[in-house]
């Protein structure tokens, strides 16, 4: 295995047990209430357009000829690593949905989540979403249906990551505390889009801007999670993870 292979197994490998340390903290916790309603079902959603993505991209011999065909006779830079990131994902996205929807029946936690109900920007890019898949088909070039088809999955992935995580950032700054919401869970998505940048730069044998646009969908996906892990490590930064600073602030916000 070489250095780039090893890259593109490690940012899966990062990326995919980053999910472990908030499954973990929760079934601690004995509580949920810190995951965005929005972020999980948003999340479950990009992640089973990225599934598919990945799928047709790797293992359809029609998108790949497609691509070939448009690409000037270049394969995406894929490897089954992507693969197993994103089904991996996708499986303990529905374990952490069924802690915040069967919490405390299945799990016995002892949520305090009262509503249930997602905000109107995340119902909108659900409809968006059922829009997208009946008319995808009928966009652009027909000889390059199927790799649109594909690859706007992917796009789709990165618009939906990037409206995913603000309903998690607004969620934060309320509570005005990081409490329930893992710091080891954010380290490993910075250091798992490292090695992602690292695969994309070893094995690209094109110039850097060609790469990016024959890759964006993964390049996307990488920016948005390094930007938004950032963003996470300064909320844990001025607001704390105890529960003790949040309920300290929740007092002091509820006398103001």
């Amino acid at each position: 295995m070489d250095f780039a292979h090893f890259c593109g197994w490690a940012y899966a490998i990062f990326w995919g047990i980053s999910f472990y340390p908030t499954l973990y903290l929760n079934y601690t916790l004995k509580t949920s209430d810190s995951i965005s309603l929005d972020y999980i079902v948003l999340n479950i959603l990009g992640y089973f357009c990225y599934c598919i993505s990945m799928y047709l991209q790797l293992y359809n011999a029609d998108v790949r000829t497609q691509y070939q065909g448009y690409f000037e006779g270049k394969l995406p830079l894929l490897s089954n690593a992507d693969l197993f990131y994103s089904f991996h994902g996708m499986a303990l996205l529905l374990v952490l949905a069924s802690q915040i929807f069967c919490g405390n029946t299945i799990w016995k936690f002892k949520n305090e989540r009262k509503s249930f109900k997602i905000h109107t920007l995340s119902k909108m890019v659900l409809m968006l979403f059922l829009v997208f898949a009946i008319f995808s088909w009928k966009l652009g070039d027909p000889v390059f249906a199927l790799l649109n088809f594909a690859m706007n999955l992917a796009y789709f992935k990165i618009i939906i990551s990037l409206i995913k995580y603000i309903p998690q950032v607004l969620h934060n700054y309320r509570r005005k505390s990081m409490f329930g919401i893992s710091r080891l869970q954010i380290i490993f998505d910075i250091t798992g889009s490292f090695f992602s940048f690292a695969e994309f730069y070893l094995k690209s044998d094109i110039p850097i801007v060609e790469a990016i646009d024959a890759n964006r969908g993964k390049v996307g996906i990488t920016c948005v999670t390094s930007l938004f892990a950032t963003i996470f490590l300064y909320q844990m930064y001025i607001y704390g993870t105890s529960r003790s600073e949040q309920r300290l602030k929740e007092k002091h916000y509820d006398l103001a």
